[in-house]
């Protein structure tokens, strides 16, 4: 069979020439990785020594370096096997030779058989395997033990939540230190009650890699507190004791305009009354602010009436935002401390056991390349000499694997002969396509170490190239003019950086479709949830039953695995239609592992009232709740009769009301003695309960059970302890299986975060209303920060912990950069959703509220789209059916 040979754009062409230090900025779907391998063949290609040729290839994760691999070594063997002229085609954009001669054909076989003995010597790592090495090769260096292990997050997130227990229990720390930490624990400890112990250790835990540079923590501290009291306005005391005669002169002037007044109102009656009691002290400052102020912090517009209240109001307003920002900083202040506590805790638990996590791999690393001399030498240790660095995603790169970066380029361009040993740099990304900020991305970071890199280079006699990658060979015309309309929006192109980086179209052959469906709404046209999921369902289903489409042709994007997925599942099925499933399954979120989970519990503690009525309940006994009620009610009553006698038990009841009941239970409570997870968990499931969840739930309960027997038979085989150890392990954040769906058979569901990299000739996005969540850690960033603060800038940025409470005008201002931070990342996360689609693009939306939200997806697509030239538009539905090539 013949080899075809892709041929390159010309700005392919010029981003994959190896001579040039390149910067690309590429749109979605312009074959960047083609790009990126070209030009590592033409490295390899066109080094005289090839065993020299000192490449380091970073990617964004590991799937993206595994795929970066196989296409090199697809295209090395396409050199082998081809015949003389199919190699010399192949050849036509790697050899320098137009076209490539016998040598070049021989040399270009030579390639290969390298290559194949030596597969390591091209090393295509992520950022973290990169580091990995560095480290185990300096691990003296690094100041880290020579046998360190990595774990795993599943060992993460058990040493983190051991971690928490050591420090609330018997923390061995300094007395000083001991008390800040019960101090702030004390405080804390009753304004978290809407965290789960997850989310709070999550809260502690993210910041670890916050602390982990700070050498001098007192001095760190001391910065925090004086930069967080500055940007709170804290520094100036507002008038907190008012004279009295003031007081009384305010009340007389209100019952002199009472008294003038024809209909007086009736809030200046409460004023008197109020004032009063103010000062008589019968009420408090939070009582008496309201009357100048809202509950939501405002000035009462009333006031304005009356001239001799206004001093008043405005005291009262000064006194209220000194009140807030005082409970925030006392707040921010106790988790500052207990973070720092946790964080330096965890640090030591680990080094006790010589592990490291991912996050450790970049501190460290980062740490050692920033010893004085450290950086060359380590350099100079290394298995090849670095002669070319490539970069690929980097728009996910975060502030730190930048740093990493650029002290690798600060040795790695300052020497070399640039004729006869050339070394290079490739770095492509796309800004438009930064969604990861919960994992350190940071959009600005692209453009701000562009600069930073391009400078040095220039330090160096270098020149960084900017290109640009604009043709999408993904997808057809009438997607790509929606993107490009919408995202052109003026607002939303300073948002996602937008700017003048239009698509140009190769797949003009036919026009593609957008269709957008209203807005279906729960409260104004009672469309519920199953409703909405069914008219999807019967859409996707009318595609493959027409003919139009496969189900593996058709991938459905949500922003969150809640809601929605599991209801479009069973819809779905219902329908025949095949489903890939979920590209993560929370086990826990599944009713037939809750009943499981409920009767381990109970097992390990038959005491336990709550857990035994839920497995009662539940499939396995199907008893009803008047059944229910009927042993509490027995239990109450012969525990009144004699309240001195040992506590009667429901499932103490049961032996004498549902003795069959009773004898199973107490068979599963003599098992879960001696036998370990999958064994417990077989041989209850193979007792009859395994049907009987199938029958009681449906057929989308064998999934679930099924991948919780692995993961049952996987912490057998490689994990100690009984089920105790087990429901611990698991309850804490190992419930999650992560699957690889992208070329599974059937319908696809994935996250919109989840569908980077992907494509399908039909996607669908139906969670479009959703806006993100709040952030309720607050950077103090210096554009926010008051002129008459110092900024110091080899210490972490200082930030808020906004819990609860009112709002304060500064509270506002991070709040406000934080959310717009938040709303950018946003509308990227959009842009890669709608450019996954290569023919046909569906949007629908629901909302459980009456209005759409402004600030939506949703709302924003629908506003624009409708006012397209040459659109399609009937009272519910926007079809776009053409494409207007871009200028």
């Amino acid at each position: 069979m013949a080899i075809k040979k892709q041929n390159l754009t010309a700005e392919q062409d010029a981003a994959a020439n190896p001579l040039d230090n390149v910067w690309v900025q590429a749109n979605a779907g312009t074959g960047k990785t083609s790009v990126l391998v070209n030009r590592l063949l033409r490295i390899l290609f066109r080094t005289d020594d090839v065993t020299q040729s000192g490449i380091l290839c970073l990617t964004y994760t590991n799937a993206g370096a595994g795929e970066m691999r196989n296409r090199i070594l697809r295209a090395l063997r396409d050199w082998a096997i081809a015949s003389d002229d199919e190699l010399r085609e192949l050849l036509r954009d790697v050899a320098l030779n137009k076209p490539a001669t016998d040598a070049d054909i021989a040399h270009a076989r030579d390639v290969f058989f390298w290559y194949i003995d030596n597969p390591d010597a091209l090393k295509i790592k992520t950022i973290h395997g990169f580091c990995e090495e560095i480290l185990h090769r300096f691990p003296i260096e690094a100041g880290i033990s020579p046998a360190w292990t990595l774990i795993t997050d599943e060992t993460k997130n058990v040493l983190l939540h051991d971690t928490f227990e050591r420090l609330i229990s018997a923390p061995d720390l300094e007395p000083d230190k001991y008390k800040r930490v019960t101090d702030a624990f004390s405080l804390i400890v009753n304004k978290v009650s809407e965290y789960s112990l997850g989310d709070f250790i999550e809260l502690l835990s993210k910041h670890y890699e916050h602390f982990f540079g700070v050498e001098d923590i007192e001095r760190y501290r001391k910065y925090f507190i004086d930069t967080t009291r500055n940007f709170l306005g804290l520094n100036i005391v507002p008038n907190l004791d008012v004279p009295r005669a003031k007081l009384e002169r305010i009340i007389d002037l209100v019952e002199t305009e009472i008294k003038s007044s024809k209909k007086p109102a009736g809030y200046l009656t409460d004023i008197v009354k109020i004032t009063k009691q103010y000062i008589d002290k019968t009420v408090d400052f939070e009582t008496y602010k309201k009357l100048y102020i809202t509950d939501r912090g405002t000035p009462r517009a009333n006031i304005k009436k009356y001239d001799f209240l206004l001093d008043e109001q405005e005291r009262v307003i000064a006194i209220d935002q000194y009140v807030i920002n005082t409970d925030v900083f006392n707040n921010t202040m106790a988790l500052f401390d207990l973070s720092a506590a946790f964080a330096d805790m965890y640090r030591d638990v680990k080094r006790r056991h010589n592990l490291l996590d991912f996050d450790d791999l970049i501190l460290y690393t980062q740490k050692l390349f920033m010893a004085p001399g450290m950086m060359g030498w380590v350099l100079s240790q290394l298995d090849l000499s670095l002669s070319h660095i490539l970069l690929d995603e980097a728009q996910d790169t975060s502030p730190l694997h930048w740093n990493i970066l650029t002290m690798l380029l600060d040795d790695f361009f300052v020497n070399g002969d640039t004729d006869k040993k050339r070394r290079s740099l490739f770095v492509v990304g796309d800004s438009k396509q930064s969604i990861f900020a919960f994992q350190g991305a940071d959009a600005r970071a692209f453009a701000r170490s562009f600069t930073r890199i391009s400078q040095q280079m220039k330090n160096n006699m270098r020149v960084l190239n900017h290109a640009t990658l604009s043709q999408s060979f993904r997808s057809l015309p009438s997607i790509l003019y929606t993107v490009d309309e919408f995202f052109s929006d003026e607002t939303i192109a300073q948002k996602t950086g937008f700017q003048n980086n239009r698509h140009a179209y190769f797949r003009a052959d036919k026009p593609g479709l957008v269709e957008m469906h209203g807005l279906a709404s729960r409260a104004a046209d009672d469309i519920t949830v199953a409703d909405y999921v069914n008219t999807i369902a019967d859409k996707i289903a009318y595609l493959i039953e027409s003919g139009e489409r496969k189900s593996r042709d058709i991938m459905v994007l949500v922003q969150s695995r809640k809601t929605l997925v599991n209801p479009l599942i069973v819809a779905l099925k219902k329908r025949q239609v095949d489903v890939a499933g979920n590209d993560k399954i929370f086990l826990p979120s599944f009713p037939a592992i809750r009943d499981l989970m409920n009767l381990v519990r109970f097992c390990l503690n038959p005491a336990d009232d709550y857990s035994l009525c839920c497995v009662l309940k539940s499939p396995i006994f199907r008893l009803t709740e008047a059944d229910i009620f009927n042993l509490c009610k027995i239990k109450n009553d012969k525990n009144n009769v004699d309240k001195d006698a040992p506590k009667i038990t429901v499932f103490n009841v049961l032996a004498d009301v549902q003795p069959d009941a009773y004898f199973r239970l107490q068979n599963f409570i003599e098992m879960s003695k001696y036998m370990a997870p999958y064994s417990f968990f077989s041989s209850v499931l193979d007792s009859g309960v395994r049907q009987e969840f199938i029958s009681a739930l449906g057929p989308q309960a064998i999934d679930p059970l099924e991948e919780f027997m692995t993961m049952c038979l996987s912490y057998e085989r490689t994990q100690p302890g009984t089920l105790y150890h087990f429901i611990k392990w698991f309850i804490t954040g190992n419930a999650v299986i992560s699957r690889d769906i992208s070329g599974a058979p059937g319908v696809r569901i994935v996250t919109a975060h989840g569908s980077k990299g992907l494509e399908a000739p039909v996607v669908f996005l139906v969670d479009t209303v959703r806006l993100p969540r709040p952030e309720s850690v607050l950077p103090i960033l210096p554009e926010i920060m008051p002129t008459n603060v110092a900024v110091d800038v080899s210490l972490p940025t200082p930030w808020l912990w906004v819990k609860g409470g009112g709002a304060s005008e500064k509270l506002e201002v991070a709040s406000d950069v934080s959310a717009n931070y938040k709303l950018e990342e946003y509308y990227r996360l959009l842009y890669v959703a709608m450019t996954r689609a290569r023919d046909e693009l569906y949007i629908y939306g629901w909302t459980r509220d009456k209005n759409p939200k402004p600030e939506s997806w949703h709302t924003l697509l629908w506003n624009k789209l409708k006012t397209l030239p040459d659109v399609d538009v009937d009272n519910d539905t926007i079809r776009i059916v053409h494409g207007k090539q871009s200028a």
